[in-house]
């Protein structure tokens, strides 16, 4: 259950250090690790991170356990950034982040997974055999079955 890195942010995470490591290829989280949930918005400031990460040479792909409308201007972000959107990903289960790799044409090895969630994210990372790297979530606004999840990871200890 333990990530194999943690952050500060998303920001803050050593993606040079990734690139080190020889990871290309970053699944991302959607839900409280890009964007604020269910705010319906993408952030400016996310989508110059992911121009950024693009540049240095990093294939991205972002994954959701939700189900986006389709005029979501967060759909709309990815589709003009080259993104993949992985919605419905049932996380922890790998299968997503497998799809997702096949997307990206992409190797395990060359992956990292970066979400907030212990449950969610760096487990499903952990079972799809991935680097995982957690984050801070961006708001302790979300959803009631995120909300046991983090009382799970109390138990775990982990602090928020």
């Amino acid at each position: 259950m333990r990530p194999h890195a943690e952050a500060p942010s998303l920001r803050g995470v050593d993606f040079r250090g990734l690139g080190e490591r020889g990871i290309r290829v970053l699944l991302l989280d959607l839900d409280n690790t890009l964007c604020l949930w269910r705010t319906g918005e993408f952030p400016a400031s996310a989508a110059r991170l992911l121009r950024r990460l693009q540049a240095q040479g990093f294939r991205i792909a972002v994954l959701t356990n939700a189900r986006l409308p389709r005029d979501s201007p967060v759909r709309q972000t990815l589709a003009e950034l080259g993104i993949p959107l992985v919605e419905r990903a049932k996380k922890p289960l790998p299968f997503a982040f497998w799809r997702a790799l096949r997307l990206l044409k992409a190797r395990r090895n060359e992956a990292a997974v970066i979400g907030d969630q212990l449950l969610t994210d760096v487990l499903g990372g952990k079972i799809a055999r991935l680097y995982t790297v957690l984050v801070p979530p961006l708001s302790s606004r979300e959803a009631r079955r995120t909300k046991i999840n983090r009382s799970i990871e109390r138990f775990l200890g982990r602090r928020l």
